[in-house]
């Protein structure tokens, strides 16, 4: 790196700041969005002795996402959430990131991805026929428990029973609560303080997950071992399988057909490749499982409830969102009762939800699940006229860009029809990135982006929502974006006829 003078970017503090600290823990943001309003496309401050650049310039995270990948490490909350994670493919760094993504990758390539929209459709349905014109629902309870369903039924190729189901939830939702805790750094102490009753609560809630998925595991063991034993290898390529198949070895009388079903769909490794590069101890399957089960389901859900809550506050939006999915929605009803009928879209019906496709996108801009990344810099650094010093830690916000006026006119109004093909193609590419981008970018996105419009136009074609008044609605910026005590809307039937 040619050398540059060494001098800061402009920020709120130079030095420790325990007000800032305050705001960045109470509302990260609001705080992050104020200091790059006020300081511009890359600003500085420090928490401790740790520097941290603010970085607000779509070519600048295009340069660190995409072309410098190697200097950069997964931040400080990544580092955290392995409480929970373990080493999966979301918090996992260099060859072993690289090798999981190769095991993984083809469960989200396009043709995979078209067999699992029925099951996305079959979901919704279902979740619809319990629905009761005039309940009240939490709304976000009821999104993370459709899609958990349908991220096990199609990826993981397991299904839940209703006991299991409970169990996970609710461990999920106190590992949530215990990831936020460890922000702070008072809970980062405490949390080496293993007999307060939180720090309890949290491990035993780790562990019930922990007990669940190595059940699954164990039992998908059993299939695979027994088609071994019998000379019939099965062809099954969900994640268990994809993940397990690598531990077994391949015995010297079994027919062509298993080495076929070892190097599945479109994985171009050879046999030995798998054994040796790619082998997975069954912590390893388990840290990737439960990835997947929650970057599979949180996020879609934390989708779909904010779509609807912001459906809910701009009607003439949701009109018209109805009137494309009454007009490519086939009339096909399925009885509910006398007075009511579901009415579900296809798997052809996809391509023709353009709005739908706008509405999840402008939803996916103001609320973005995943809203920042961070990144740890392995060496000096050069941005613009700063150099930015090993050790340092680099912020890139969705939130805060999703958000900047220079992009978006009025960027806090809800408003679907910005997305013109001419808008987008105009905009710069890290203006706006939902689900992050290069080698470390969400494998899953164009899985989510058809189960959102899919189970948005299932859903709306026989629903809409009021929101139940006097609730604060407030954002609660965890390891994705919450509603912190969730969304309560009551469900009215669209009885057009």
């Amino acid at each position: 790196m040619s050398k540059a003078e060494f001098m800061y970017p402009p920020g709120p503090s130079s030095t420790f700041s325990p007000k800032l600290i305050n705001n960045l823990l109470k509302d990260p943001l609001n705080t992050l969005r104020n200091i790059s309003d006020k300081y511009g496309e890359i600003s500085h401050f420090k928490i401790g002795n740790r520097h941290i650049f603010l970085i607000n310039n779509p070519d600048y995270i295009e340069k660190i996402l995409i072309y410098n990948t190697r200097n950069f490490k997964k931040g400080l909350r990544l580092q955290t959430a392995k409480k929970l994670l373990g080493e999966g493919l979301v918090t996992s760094e260099e060859k072993k990131h690289e090798n999981q993504r190769k095991i993984i990758q083809p469960l989200f390539l396009p043709k995979k991805i078209a067999s699992y929209r029925q099951i996305i459709i079959d979901e919704g349905q279902l979740m619809c026929k319990a629905w009761k014109d005039g309940s009240i629902v939490d709304i976000h309870k009821e999104m993370m428990k459709v899609t958990l369903k349908i991220i096990c039924k199609s990826v993981l190729g397991y299904e839940l029973n209703s006991t299991e189901e409970q169990k996970f939830t609710k461990a999920f939702e106190i590992s949530k609560k215990y990831f936020k805790r460890l922000q702070h750094p008072i809970g980062q102490i405490l949390d080496h303080v293993p007999i307060l009753p939180k720090v309890v609560e949290s491990r035993e809630a780790v562990n019930t997950i922990d007990s669940i998925v190595y059940r699954l595991i164990r039992e998908k063991k059993k299939i695979i071992q027994n088609s071994l034993d019998e000379h019939k290898p099965k062809t099954e390529d969900d994640l268990l399988s994809r993940l397990l198949q690598s531990q077994f070895t391949v015995p010297t009388n079994t027919s062509s057909d298993y080495i076929n079903a070892k190097t599945n769909m479109e994985n171009t490794a050879s046999v030995d490749e798998i054994n040796n590069e790619l082998s997975m101890n069954d912590l390893q399957i388990r840290d990737n499982v439960i990835t997947m089960l929650v970057a599979g389901h949180e996020t879609t859900a934390n989708v779909l409830t904010w779509t609807y809550y912001l459906l809910s506050q701009y009607p003439q939006i949701e009109q018209k969102m109805f009137e494309e999915i009454d007009s490519v929605i086939s009339s096909n009803e399925t009885k509910i009762t006398e007075n009511q009928a579901i009415r579900i879209p296809t798997v052809r019906d996809l391509p023709k939800l353009k709005y739908v496709e706008k509405v999840l996108r402008e939803s996916l801009r103001i609320y973005p699940p995943v809203w920042s990344l961070g990144r740890l810099v392995e060496e000096d650094y050069l941005i613009d006229k700063y150099k930015i010093p090993k050790g340092s830690s680099i912020i890139m916000s969705q939130y805060v860009m999703h958000h900047d006026s220079r992009f978006y006119v009025a960027p806090d109004e809800f408003n679907p029809d910005r997305w013109t093909d001419e808008f987008k193609r105009h905009l710069p590419r890290f203006s706006y990135f939902p689900f992050g981008g290069g080698i470390r970018g969400c494998i899953g996105e164009q899985f989510s982006w058809q189960e959102g419009i899919l189970l948005l136009a299932t859903i709306s074609r026989n629903w809409t929502m009021s929101i139940v008044p006097k609730q604060k609605i407030k954002l609660d910026p965890g390891i994705t974006l919450n509603p912190k005590n969730g969304i309560k809307m009551k469900l009215i039937y669209r009885n057009r006829d």
